[in-house]
């Protein structure tokens, strides 16, 4: 008797556009807009832009841009260099020591999940 295992094909979620993913990172339409502009310059752009094209950067008003520009810059998206923006892999490093982190979580034996501030 041939036994046959049977296996359960499961499609990984995927992200249909950029946009999709920076609707996890802010709260608003305007906001999305904002960054996806300024990821794509950047992107565009073959050398770091200098901060003092930021009027190239600005969808719809000054304080827009600097509130995003801001919290791209705290995710880790983007990086300030000597006065010159660059795309940066700090998020995604972040990300990969958060799924460590969990990882050690779930396979010890502890009942009880420490948070701490250290890092």
């Amino acid at each position: 008797m041939i036994l046959m295992a049977k296996i359960n094909l499961v499609k990984r979620p995927s992200l249909e556009s950029p946009f999709v993913f920076l609707s996890y990172l802010f709260q608003t339409k305007k906001q999305v807009d904002q960054a996806a502009k300024i990821i794509a310059l950047i992107r565009k752009e073959s050398e770091p832009i200098s901060e003092s094209r930021w009027k190239d950067f600005v969808l719809s008003s000054r304080g827009l841009y600097v509130k995003v520009m801001r919290k791209l810059r705290d995710l880790g998206l983007v990086e300030k260099e000597l006065g010159h923006y660059y795309l940066s892999d700090q998020f995604s490093a972040a990300l990969g020591k958060l799924a460590k982190y969990w990882r050690d979580i779930l396979k010890s034996n502890s009942d009880t999940i420490y948070f701490s501030r250290e890092s």
